[in-house]
């Protein structure tokens, strides 16, 4: 993976209004994981005995790595890294990495990582809650189910729920960096990375 230099020393306020190119990169050696930025960071972190790398994916100023045991996220701003330990009944996740977030589907939760905060979140799926539609950009991302819409910004809070209301079938779904529009039947629901928050439309 190449490193591209030039942007580290940016402040957060500029980095939000421009494009971000790929600014760290993840290797391992010796049971180590490390994180190098572009600019100065090198941050390291150990592998416990027996865990292994199962996937390693970075993009912008965020790194993810999935072990046998957890998730880890690597935040260039911050230049440090971050866990979230999985229950051993987690046999399966999926992951969507973008330059300022990360996104993981599993068969128990939704997870969450905010790369410029450097934390993760989860969000538990009830008893026969399906997923039915994800949708991911730069700052956001909506996960649809068979109940609600989970909404997850880059930039604030964590999941936020919204059910959806029965007998509104999806007719339609947009989104661009920031915002996702859910066309439903009788309205649309509307979640904006900057707010946080969904609001619904007739």
């Amino acid at each position: 993976m190449m490193i591209l230099w030039g942007l580290a020393g940016w402040p957060l306020h500029v980095w939000s209004q421009e494009v971000v190119t790929d600014q760290v990169t993840i290797t391992s050696a010796r049971g180590q994981l490390f994180g190098i930025t572009s600019g100065e960071g090198i941050a390291k972190t150990v592998l416990a005995s027996g865990e292994d790398v199962l996937v390693v994916e970075t993009k912008g100023v965020t790194g993810y790595v999935q072990t046998t045991t957890r998730l880890l996220g690597f935040s260039g701003r911050l230049q440090r890294w971050v866990e979230l330990n999985l229950s051993s009944a987690e046999e399966e996740v999926t992951a969507t990495v973008t330059p300022r977030m990360i996104i993981v589907q599993g068969q128990q939760a939704a997870y969450g990582f905010q790369s410029d905060l450097g934390r993760w979140k989860r969000n538990s799926w009830g008893a026969g809650e399906l997923l039915v539609e994800s949708i991911v950009n730069d700052h956001v991302a909506v996960l649809i189910t068979n109940r609600r819409a989970l909404g997850f910004s880059a930039l604030t809070g964590g999941f936020f729920p919204q059910d959806l209301p029965s007998g509104n079938a999806i007719v339609q779904t947009e989104a661009n960096a920031n915002v996702v529009v859910i066309h439903l039947s009788g309205l649309m629901l509307v979640f904006r990375s900057g707010l946080a928050i969904w609001t619904v439309l007739p």
